[in-house]
């Protein structure tokens, strides 16, 4: 509490100069940071530089762990209405995506809407826990301090803010690029992995340095020109994890479907994950907190067989606009489903024989399921795989409820003498109370219902 109650008194040190938007702010103690360490000096304004100086001083951030607490609390206050900035991507869903695409040590790794980097940090932190060999090999830990992420953004301001992101976490010299990432055909067939998660919505046109992309989709959508570019990024064997709107999904137009053609002909759509209506919430921008998003999973120099197809439907949040944490989650089951489906895969690849019955080991945030195969799940379940060839026969739509059986409701119906019966009681009962009104209106005494009769 104490050392968020310092952010807080340096961000109000900041609304009090008149810098209302944490983005100005967070890059305004990014410049400080930088000048500390290159002995520049951009940061705007004496007084409050000093001020800002002083409350940072003070505050117990002396060893690296606390600097990347601090950071991400001052990163988690981007979004917030009356901000210049989307927020970033969840955390959870983040961590997903990367758990997903199991980074190594020798991948080269963009994401080319990098923002505040928060799949690049992921990706380090995944990589520091799964592979502690190097920073025992010179050449492995070279790699990952200089030439293992890559990050491009438009905004200037958010790509000082990735390079102290990354910085604080370790990694030393990266890679982040001023630019716009659909404006020209630099870094095609790069890099090993793309984690990415675009911005929804809006049309461009593209530059003549981007035709290129054009040869993919012909469109001014850039919801479909990013997908193509993450695609263009690829080198053989490299793997892509994009949250698109679903949209990209279902579209009819010719440029969705040739996209959508292009990611399952030519290149192996491995899955695509449904996420809850309202994941990118609190903070996202309008048009993204509203729309239903999916994750596409793809890999390049391959040919789809199976598309594996989850409808994760909780994902440790509550469903309205707050987003509270709660239990409910499907995302462990997710993770485990799926690495068990790509260690089979990868053992059929290989022509390494599996244990019948036995099941591959699963990330520490999955847990023990009872695993049926994929392939032998009904289109009833939550998950399940469908072949490239029924994909194609209905337009190459990838929509989970394209495919999902709804199971039939199972209904007793009566029998048709049952109904009769009851039928003719109503009958009889309607001209019993008739019968009855009409005596009641005329003065006569009701008369008693012989033996036998209905009542």
């Amino acid at each position: 509490m104490e050392l968020t109650a310092h952010v807080d008194e340096v961000l109000h040190a900041f609304e009090q100069a008149g810098v209302v938007d944490p983005l100005e702010a967070i890059e305004q103690i990014t410049s400080l940071l930088d000048d500390r360490a290159s002995g520049t000096s951009a940061f705007r304004g004496a007084k409050l530089r000093s001020e800002v100086v002083e409350l940072l001083d003070s505050a117990p951030m002396s060893d690296r762990a606390t600097q990347e607490r601090v950071y991400e609390y001052l990163l988690g206050k981007l979004g917030a209405p009356g901000t210049s900035t989307a927020a970033p991507t969840p955390r959870h869903i983040v961590s997903l995506m990367v758990e997903m695409t199991a980074p190594t040590p020798t991948d080269t790794i963009i994401d080319p809407t990098v923002g505040t980097a928060g799949f690049l940090v992921a990706a380090g932190d995944y990589l520091r826990d799964h592979h502690p060999r190097i920073w025992l090999d010179t050449g492995l830990r070279d790699h990952f301090n200089n030439t293992a992420f890559t990050g491009v953004d438009t905004d200037a301001a958010l790509c000082s803010i990735a390079r102290m992101n990354l910085r604080l976490h370790g990694v030393q010299n990266p890679e982040i690029l001023h630019r716009d990432s659909l404006g020209e055909e630099g870094g095609a067939g790069r890099y090993s992995l793309v984690v990415a998660n675009p911005p929804i919505g809006g049309t461009r046109d593209l530059a003549p340095a981007a035709k290129q992309l054009l040869s993919v989709v012909k469109t001014r959508k850039t919801d479909l020109l990013f997908v193509a570019h993450s695609l263009r990024l690829l080198s053989d064997g490299g793997r892509a994890a994009i949250i698109v709107p679903d949209a990209v999904l279902f579209g009819t137009t010719k440029a969705h479907k040739d996209l959508r053609r292009t990611l399952v002909d030519e290149h192996s759509l491995e899955a695509v994950v449904r996420l809850p209506a309202g994941v990118l919430r609190p903070g996202s921008h309008q048009s993204a907190a509203t729309q239903s998003v999916s994750i596409l999973l793809v890999r390049q120099g391959a040919v789809t067989r199976n598309v594996w197809f989850y409808d994760v439907r909780a994902d440790g949040f509550t469903a309205d606009e707050k987003r509270l944490p709660c239990e409910s989650s499907d995302l462990p089951d997710l993770l485990a489903r799926w690495q068990a489906l790509s260690s089979r895969a990868a053992a059929s690849a290989t022509g390494t024989a599996q244990a019948p019955g036995s099941v591959p080991a699963v990330s520490v945030l999955a847990v023990s399921v009872p695993f049926v195969s994929e392939a032998e799940r009904a289109r009833t379940a939550q998950s399940f795989l469908v072949p490239r060839e029924e994909i194609a026969e209905h337009d190459y739509d990838l929509t989970f409820n394209r495919y999902r059986v709804v199971p039939a409701e199972h209904v007793v119906h009566r029998s048709p003498n049952d109904i009769l019966i009851d039928i003719a009681r109503l009958e009889l009962q309607i001209q019993q109370a008739s019968a009855a009104l009409a005596r009641s209106l005329s003065g006569q005494p009701e008369l008693m219902a012989q033996p036998g009769t209905w009542r």
